[in-house]
């Protein structure tokens, strides 16, 4: 039988008058989720609907009418043409990974370039549609906050101390990221989506439009099943620093996009990621018979470089035999 993702209501977690019970229920019902399949959906978040749409609209207004022009503007550069390696427009086509189109951002820093260290560069936001950068700062910063109340509950029911979390989370290297899957009807002959894929952070945000049978989950059984929008709901899925982080109690899912309907599939990730020179090492005991590596644990900005620059789903931004 094949895995259904559960679905969390979240609203009790975030209410300042729940009782310490229906808040440790809902970090109960998140620890089994992360432990099982590593996806749910996220009700009651606290996001207004009507943000989300105003997002996804954006961001459909962006890769329906913005000019090639622009694209090229804000195009995504290598550190070596004055780009920071990870900020900016992309198009990607591989026919065994699919094909899509991207614009991401992230945390914003003092950049100190060019020539810039990968990840360091300024964010480059399109002038299609003129207020989208507005929204999307204030919707980072909800969803960032979000972010936080989720660790706290990941800490309530893995029975931690949070602020081993919200310490190194306090300045989050969030990726915001906008993508376009073309539809069926357009020219380029590869499938539009992203090949099979772990996300390399802690915690993934997707907000995606209505497309269904397009975002597909690895369950335990190894049987690919659709993760379909739920309207009013987040996907949320862990990523490989949180399994880390949890000694691997927590299940980094691989995951991959398969679109195949004649419109734009617009999705929206927001990768919400630990502060720039976290160290991540395992907050749980190890298991009878495991031993304990006391170099164990990562360094998130030399995870997060080594994963921009030597991607799965596009080509390498430096060459697979440099270090």
């Amino acid at each position: 039988m094949a895995t259904v993702l559960p679905i969390i209501d979240f609203g009790p977690f975030l209410d300042p008058e729940a009782s310490l019970d229906a808040k440790k229920n809902v970090a109960f019902e998140l620890d089994r989720a992360c432990r099982d399949v590593g996806f749910f959906y996220l009700k009651n978040h606290g996001i207004p609907l009507e943000m989300m749409k105003a997002m996804l609209d954006g961001a459909r207004e962006f890769f329906e009418t913005a000019s090639p022009e622009e694209k090229k503007r804000i195009a995504l550069k290598k550190t070596a043409e004055g780009g920071d390696n990870a900020r900016g427009w992309l198009e990607v086509h591989k026919p065994d990974a699919g094909s899509h189109e991207a614009v991401d951002f992230y945390r914003p820093v003092e950049a100190t370039g060019p020539p810039y260290i990968t990840g360091m560069g300024p964010n480059k936001w399109p002038s299609t549609p003129a207020h989208f950068k507005k929204l999307s700062e204030t919707y980072i910063e909800k969803v960032t906050t979000l972010g936080n109340s989720v660790m706290e509950a990941f800490a309530m029911g893995l029975g931690v101390d949070a602020d081993i979390f919200l310490s190194r989370i306090d300045k989050a290297f969030w990726n915001l990221r906008i993508l376009g899957y073309e539809g069926r009807k357009s020219k380029t002959k590869e499938n539009a989506g992203i090949g099979e894929h772990t996300d390399f952070g802690i915690l993934t945000f997707l907000l995606t439009d209505s497309t269904k049978n397009s975002l597909q989950v690895l369950d335990k059984s190894g049987e690919w099943i659709w993760a379909d929008p739920v309207e009013g709901c987040y996907v949320c899925n862990i990523g490989d620093m949180l399994s880390e982080w949890t000694r691997n109690a927590y299940k980094s899912t691989l995951h991959r996009v398969c679109h195949n309907s004649d419109s734009l599939r617009i999705s929206i990730p927001l990768f919400f990621d630990p502060n720039w020179d976290a160290f991540i090492s395992p907050v749980l005991p190890p298991a009878n018979g495991e031993s304990d590596e006391k170099t164990r644990g990562i360094r998130y900005s030399e995870t997060f470089i080594r994963s921009v620059e030597k991607p799965l789903w596009r080509d390498p931004l430096t060459p697979p035999d440099s270090s």
